[in-house]
């Protein structure tokens, strides 16, 4: 058996074992709102314990590039009020193993260039209740480095969250493993969960500016940062491209990280729904379609 026939039987396996047990592929929060973060993103731990999260976007590293969208289902009160629309070249499976048995005709999108959300929970909180202890500690990662003062400059989009709870999640099946960063290793995971039961969203791009309320009706809404198609298969052990994640942020290498049990995950093809400009995903237009192979991409914490 070649690595690639292993790879897809390994992998299909741990995304079946995944979903055993659950009645949806998605679980349902039991009330308001849930933020799926999912991919290459940044947590920073501000003064007053909010969260700022930041997408590296289009900027080019170690030769990965990083596109943000979000994704919700169609006809949701969110995707509405946020103003998502249909792709149908974007197959959800590919970002999210939640999503394995999903219709790709029920999501929408919108992308994220140059874009702001703010999410307040209802409680009126500042600090976030964050038990996401499966984020990459950039700052044991790379010791002695400080956050970029203009880290908004580099961002192509930005997430500020008040009050409200980040939970370790997973969208892929290498997601919870223990990876090592040279002498410094932890469980990482690419995908948290933010919860409230009533939340107010608001989303500024330019000239457009567009809110939600969560009231307590349960509603998702996912935060991709996608790694753009690759040439080569790589190694799914070795995860390179954590140094986008060092250079968007504290501008130091990171070393790769290694885990000798992960084994990639093989996805359907599909596009992502940004072209080459900000609204792409509003008139149709998609990037070039994905490899069927993908590793873990993983999401950084700096506090």
């Amino acid at each position: 058996m070649n690595r690639r026939h292993f790879v897809t039987s390994v992998a299909m396996g741990l995304v079946a074992a995944a979903r055993a047990g659950a009645s949806s592929p998605t679980p349902a929060p039991s009330d308001g709102l849930t933020v799926r973060f999912v991919g290459m993103m940044g947590f920073i731990r501000r003064s007053d314990n909010s969260l700022l999260v930041a997408t590296p976007g289009h900027q080019a590293t170690a030769g990965f590039t990083h596109v943000p969208f979000l994704m919700a289902r169609k006809g949701s009160a969110v995707a509405r009020a946020l103003g998502l629309a249909p792709n149908p070249a974007v197959n959800p499976a590919a970002f999210d193993m939640e999503l394995a048995n999903a219709n790709p005709a029920d999501f929408v999108f919108r992308c994220l260039d140059h874009t702001d959300l703010a999410i307040q929970a209802g409680d009126g909180q500042t600090a976030v209740d964050n038990r996401a202890d499966q984020l990459a500690q950039i700052h044991k990662i790379a010791p002695g480095k400080r956050l970029r003062a203009n880290v908004h400059r580099w961002a192509h989009a930005t997430v500020a969250l008040h009050g409200g709870r980040l939970e370790n999640s997973a969208a892929h099946p290498d997601a919870g493993k223990i990876w090592t960063f040279g002498s410094y290793a932890q469980p990482l995971t690419d995908a948290a969960n933010f919860r409230a039961g009533q939340a107010s969203v608001q989303l500024t791009m330019g000239a457009d500016a567009r809110a939600y309320t969560a009231t307590g009706d349960a509603e998702t809404l996912w935060v991709v940062s996608s790694a753009g198609p690759r040439l080569t298969e790589g190694d799914a052990r070795v995860l390179d491209h954590g140094e986008v994640l060092g250079q968007f942020l504290v501008d130091a290498t990171i070393p790769p990280a290694h885990c000798p049990t992960a084994t990639g995950m093989i996805t359907p093809a599909t596009a992502l729904p940004c072209g080459g400009t900000a609204l792409a995903s509003l008139g149709g237009g998609a990037a070039a379609a994905f490899p069927p192979y993908v590793e873990l991409c993983y999401t950084g914490y700096f506090g």
